[in-house]
């Protein structure tokens, strides 16, 4: 079938505004790792990486306004993947956005509560955080080539989006890693401090942890909508 320039600038324009979404996502995760090097250490540095985290949460709400308005504009009906796919993807980018939100949470609650973190409880906050910038940048690599595809019309119905099991597979692996330092991070704050403040530092570390969470289940969003098209 012959495309029509509206539904080419349509494809043109969702691919354009996903990538910038999931490029923000991405770099709303980036400053955790700064944010928790700086605490209790810099205090300048400390408030210019919070408010990076924020503002590019702030970017990334006001991208995905502008994805879901471009998502909902009228096209012609057709038989496209993405077509029969819009509210899938919807949820999917919906479900994309719990990881800006949850990082910008912890950084503000760290600011907010000013718990004592001890070095050994803080390094694991650290490499937790590089392990969720590692998965939310892969994840949006994985969720941005999904999407082209969907919206190209010239894939073939069996030509998935390569390798979409064994990407998220390694996102399985990061969230379990992850998983494993938030017990090391817990056990070295009731090591270290008393119960009330411990308890203060375990919330933080929940956290951090849920949004190492959101990005495993965009992942398995993603496995699921691509194994109901074709075997992957």
């Amino acid at each position: 079938m012959t495309t029509t320039p509206s539904e080419s600038g349509y494809a043109e324009e969702v691919c354009a505004l996903t990538e910038q979404y999931l490029e923000r996502v991405a770099e709303a995760t980036a400053a955790l790792p700064a944010a928790l090097d700086a605490y209790d250490e810099d205090a300048d540095a400390f408030e210019e990486a919070t408010q990076t985290v924020a503002d590019h949460e702030s970017a990334c709400d006001e991208t995905l306004r502008d994805l879901r308005t471009a998502v909902g504009k009228s096209m012609p009906p057709n038989y496209s993947r993405f077509y029969l796919r819009i509210d899938d993807v919807s949820r999917l980018y919906a479900a994309i956005d719990e990881i800006p939100n949850r990082a910008e949470r912890f950084v503000r609650e760290l600011r907010a509560m000013r718990p004592a973190l001890d070095d050994r409880t803080r390094e694991t906050c650290r490499e937790m955080a590089l392990l969720v910038h590692e998965a939310a940048s892969a994840l949006a690599d994985l969720t941005a080539d999904y999407v082209a595809r969907l919206v190209a019309p010239e894939a073939a119905p069996d030509d998935p989006t390569p390798g979409v099991t064994e990407r998220v597979d390694e996102l399985a692996v990061l969230e379990s890693e992850c998983d494993g330092l938030k017990y090391d991070a817990l056990s070295a704050a009731f090591d270290a401090h008393s119960t009330a403040d411990a308890l203060v530092v375990r919330e933080l570390v929940l956290t951090l942890d849920a949004a190492m969470d959101a990005v495993e289940d965009v992942g398995e969003q993603l496995l699921f909508l691509a194994s109901g098209e074709v075997e992957v």
